[in-house]
């Protein structure tokens, strides 16, 4: 369906503005999207789908801001941790190439990081943050996260925080260095090149690692809603609170709107962070693993990486469960996406963007308005029950 669904901003019980196209039979998301917005859930947002490489479902809506202009077509967004997916397929495409092992050690590849008691850390550990370097010891703030050599230095140089592959805790904005790294050891590019020669140049996508200044102008803004008194509180809590590992993990730099919402940052390469992209290449770039047309990437590397690798509490994130494979988050309660199977990961505020090669599905999703309770996000949570309705052909 194209065209405009109403005349509101999309808040309120009034009807949303939404516009693009969903194939017949995915009606049903197209609805969900039209929900999220009329309940308030969403200001503005998008979301995409493609199944076996085609699309079905590429809609956008709502405003830029509460009561603004139209939530424009080719709109970007910071998509915060939904950058580490895709870090992790330059990873995977390594991997197949026979470049990276994922068993051997990181100093294999990066020999200064094999010090400190990192020197058995294998690849596969780091990128299922398992290797205790969530933190940077170091202060760094706007001015040294823009500096790769200053930042992979000041991790080569740190002992781990836990014996490392003995439990795991989120690496939020270290991840990005670590196995950015590796990729740029092994093949020669930065993380942000090597997106854009695999992926973004042969898949036609709207989405960097490093954004060039001539789309800094399509960058919508974002606004982070209030927490409320659940988990998102504990989390808050613990993550202001000095000498916590939460504190250490995401306040140095701060991970936030102010920090990388900042246009001063668009261009850096931060692999775990500052990706900046649409739903719809999202959702193309996971179309990359699934069968179709725009398959880039075997089964086979595929499912080596969506293995179970870590699975229980966080360290980092005040014990909530996570379940990781080689990069990508699995599905599980906090994350449910398409059931077992799916791979991905999602981003601070509620962007999400994965693949379930068993439906064929690939996914994007993409809003102003950051929800900052832990998962799942109830926005996502319609719009994939709409989703797995249609493709079940409910």
């Amino acid at each position: 369906m194209a065209g405009e669904l109403g005349k509101a901003a999309g808040h309120g019980c009034q009807e949303p503005r939404i516009w693009g196209w969903t194939a017949r039979g995915y009606e049903v998301v197209r609805d969900a999207f039209a929900a999220n917005l009329r309940v308030g859930e969403d200001i503005g947002a998008a979301v995409a789908v493609y199944r076996f490489g085609e699309c079905v479902v590429d809609l956008w809506g709502g405003a830029v801001c509460q009561d603004g202009d139209p939530y424009p077509e080719d709109a970007l967004q910071v998509v915060f941790s939904a950058t580490k997916g895709l870090t992790t397929l330059c990873l995977a495409a390594l991997v197949e190439d026979g470049l990276v092992d994922l068993e051997r050690p990181v100093a294999a590849y990066w020999p200064e990081f094999g010090q400190g008691g990192k020197e058995t850390i294998t690849v596969r550990q780091l990128a299922s943050h398992q290797a205790g370097l969530p933190a940077f010891d170091a202060p760094v703030g706007p001015a040294e996260i823009v500096a790769w050599d200053t930042c992979v230095e000041l991790l080569a140089g740190q002992e781990p925080l836990w014996v490392p592959g003995s439990s795991h805790g989120y690496h939020p904005v270290t991840f990005g260095f670590l196995v950015g790294e590796v990729i740029r050891r092994a093949s020669g590019l930065s993380v942000g090149k090597f997106f854009q020669e695999r992926f973004a140049r042969p898949l036609g996508l709207d989405a960097w690692i490093g954004l060039p200044r001539s789309a800094y102008g399509r960058v919508v803004p974002e606004v982070e809603a209030a927490v409320g008194d659940g988990i998102g509180r504990v989390f808050s809590d613990a993550e202001a609170t000095a000498g916590t590992l939460t504190n250490r993990a995401f306040s140095n730099p701060t991970v936030d709107v102010a920090t990388f919402g900042d246009p001063a940052l668009f261009g850096a390469e931060i692999p775990a962070v500052n990706g900046i992209c649409d739903a719809r290449s999202l959702a193309r770039a996971y179309s990359s693993v699934v069968e179709g047309p725009l398959r880039l990437l075997g089964s086979s590397v595929v499912d080596e990486m969506r293995k179970v690798v870590v699975d229980g509490p966080d360290r980092v994130l005040v014990d909530l469960p996570t379940r990781f494979g080689t990069g990508f988050m699995l599905a599980s309660l906090r994350e449910p996406m398409l059931g077992a199977g799916s791979f991905g990961h999602n981003g601070r505020g509620g962007s999400l963007a994965f693949a379930h090669p068993e439906s064929g599905v690939a996914y994007g999703f993409v809003a102003n308005r950051m929800v900052l309770e832990p998962g799942p996000d109830r926005r996502n949570t319609r719009l994939l029950s709409a989703v797995s309705l249609a493709v079940s052909g409910g």
